[in-house]
């Protein structure tokens, strides 16, 4: 059996790497109530590190990665780096997360790069709970940014709504019919609590039970697709919806990734305390074979099952770990 398996026998082939904590926006889920305190310079992986392990990566048979932050664009020098990443032999697909405010300018150059696909985080459609959301006024600047990704093929564009019981849970029709209309697909996620106590779940079967009261009752399920994401198309339009359940229907026995935060941790599992740092073995001259052999011990011990369903919280926020 070639490739990456842990000891349950789940195959995992894609690699989620974070290049940066920092971000422009403040959204409530994301970055710590009390306020952020951002990780030293020197913690962060260079440019060389992380093509350093995406390459032991896609050695040992990861094929798709996903670059996050923080906010990923806010980083110097991030094109050039997809460049190189997009040209690491094995690697089949790259593609960003990204909050979309940068993403007008940067389209294009993501496209010209090799990036494949984007995902938008975006939370709502009206103004004045975005300022809220975010903390910025830049909603139209978001939706210029989605818009300019479509044109630059970078699709299909997927929007992720992270859904808010009493925050913005009234408006998951609204941000279905923008991306059915515009062929976007939009995600609708389960809210995670993460480290905070607040609890504004709005799980998925509610989600479904407000769409289908808004007169989207003709949802066709995708199939053969193996990811996170269930998703339906809709007749007469080629965007589609997609729900993502960690907390009431967690795809625990089916995930496939592994996560590097920005300081150099390897995460086996996004919703769980376990890390092992590389940066630290980077930086004491590690030789490729020792990082290998790290990579496949963390991958073999990947958990079982994520904390949430052993009613345990998490040590680090979103913005720490990368989306």
């Amino acid at each position: 059996m070639t490739g990456l398996y842990d000891r349950l026998g789940r195959h995992i082939h894609y690699l989620r790497v974070a290049v940066t904590d920092r971000c422009n926006f403040r959204c409530q889920y994301c970055m710590p109530p009390e306020g952020v305190e951002w990780l030293e310079h020197t913690d962060i992986l260079r440019y060389e590190e992380l093509v350093r392990l995406i390459k032991a990566f896609a050695g040992l048979g990861v094929d798709k990665v996903r670059i996050t932050g923080g906010e990923p664009l806010v980083r110097k020098g991030l094109l050039p780096f997809l460049r190189q990443v997009t040209r690491i032999p094995g690697i089949k697909e790259v593609g960003l997360t990204t909050n979309g405010s940068l993403l007008e300018e940067y389209a294009l150059s993501l496209k010209q790069a090799g990036v494949g696909r984007i995902n938008v985080s975006l939370d709502t459609l009206q103004r004045e709970r975005f300022i809220r959301m975010t903390g910025q006024d830049r909603l139209d600047r978001v939706l210029a940014g989605i818009k300019k990704a479509h044109q630059a093929a970078l699709t299909p564009v997927k929007i992720n709504m992270v859904v808010m019981k009493g925050v913005n849970s009234d408006e998951i029709a609204d941000m279905a019919a923008f991306a059915l209309q515009n062929d976007y697909q939009v995600r609708f996620i389960e809210y995670m609590p993460f480290s905070t106590g607040q609890d504004y779940l709005f799980t998925a079967a509610e989600m479904k039970q407000q769409l289908v009261a808004a007169g989207f009752t003709k949802l066709v399920p995708q199939l053969g697709v193996s990811c996170p994401a269930k998703i339906y198309h809709v007749p007469e339009s080629r965007g589609s919806i997609g729900f993502i359940t960690p907390v009431s229907q967690h795809f625990c026995s089916s995930c496939n990734r592994i996560r590097l935060t920005p300081d150099g941790y390897l995460k086996p599992c996004l919703l769980s305390n376990e890390e092992y740092s590389l940066r630290e073995r980077l930086r004491s001259g590690a030789s490729d074979q020792q990082l290998l052999a790290q990579i496949k011990q963390v991958v073999w011990n990947k958990p079982q099952q994520q904390y949430f369903l052993k009613g345990q919280k998490g040590d680090r926020g979103m913005s720490r770990i990368g989306g």
